[in-house]
């Protein structure tokens, strides 16, 4: 997954769009961030050769819906900072008041959402931020806590408040 990031950072992205200056091992740290979301346990079912058989499964398919909507307890009221991308929700006076954050472009828009415990609302208080394209990557730190939300996009089962959101710029 971080190569298939790395490569969409490099195609797409203008060099002179970002802010933040991270390297690839502070990018990994980010990615590995969103497993934090998972609580521990939630797809131990998943076999490590998943064939089209199992993957088709009617029972297989119902686990993993199950193991979707699990959200991790342990992290609420926790520090947190995510690399991913930007869906506005609700906007005040041409800006993004609330958003989702997802680990993947396109995702509630041109694809299927994300899981329950893989998509965050981020709140934006009194700090709009300028509506960011959808595939540029962005960097949200804050506090997160456990709550479902539902929008016509997607749902989701964290918020993070008081947040500090940036573009990404890659060091060489």
């Amino acid at each position: 997954m971080l190569k298939k990031i790395l490569l969409f950072f490099l195609i797409f992205a203008s060099p002179n769009a970002f802010a933040l200056e991270i390297t690839l091992d502070d990018l990994r740290v980010l990615l590995n961030n969103w497993t934090k979301l998972v609580p521990d346990g939630a797809y131990d079912f998943v076999p490590d050769d998943v064939s089209y058989e199992i993957y088709s499964d009617e029972k297989f398919q119902e686990k993993l819906k199950i193991a979707a909507e699990k959200l991790n307890n342990k992290i609420n009221e926790s520090k947190i900072k995510l690399a991913g991308y930007m869906v506005p929700v609700e906007m005040k006076k041409g800006k993004v008041s609330k958003f989702l954050l997802v680990p993947e472009a396109g995702q509630c828009i041109h694809v299927p959402p994300p899981p329950l415990n893989q998509t965050v609302l981020v709140e934006m208080d009194d700090k709009l931020a300028d509506e960011v394209n959808i595939y540029k990557p962005i960097v949200v730190s804050g506090s997160i806590n456990v709550g479902s939300n539902s929008f016509d996009v997607a749902d989701s089962g964290y918020i993070i408040t008081s947040p500090q959101v940036s573009t990404i710029e890659i060091k060489k």
